[in-house]
C-alpha cells in the first residue's frame, strides 16, 4: 500500500498536473507483498467482483483518482 501528497507531486513533477482542491493523501497503488518484501506465491487466481466493492465507488475516485 502506498499513499502520496498530490501538491507534492505535482511541484515536482516535470509534466503538468492538476493540484486538487483538496488537499489529501491519495492512494497510489496496491501490490501483494509480505513481511520479507517479497511477493506472495500462493494467491488464488479469482476474479474481482465490483458489485462487492459499489458502494465504495465515490470514495475511492477521490482517494484513488
Amino acid at each position: 500500500f502506498t499513499q502520496q501528497y498530490q501538491p507534492a507531486v505535482c511541484h515536482f513533477n516535470p509534466t503538468p498536473c492538476k493540484d486538487p482542491p483538496d488537499k489529501l493523501f491519495t492512494v497510489h497503488g496496491l501490490w501483494p507483498s509480505n513481511s520479507t518484501g517479497n511477493d506472495p506465491i500462493y494467491c488464488k487466481n479469482t476474479t474481482m467482483n465490483s458489485t462487492k466493492i459499489a458502494n465504495l465507488t465515490a470514495r475511492l475516485e477521490i482517494i484513488w483518482p
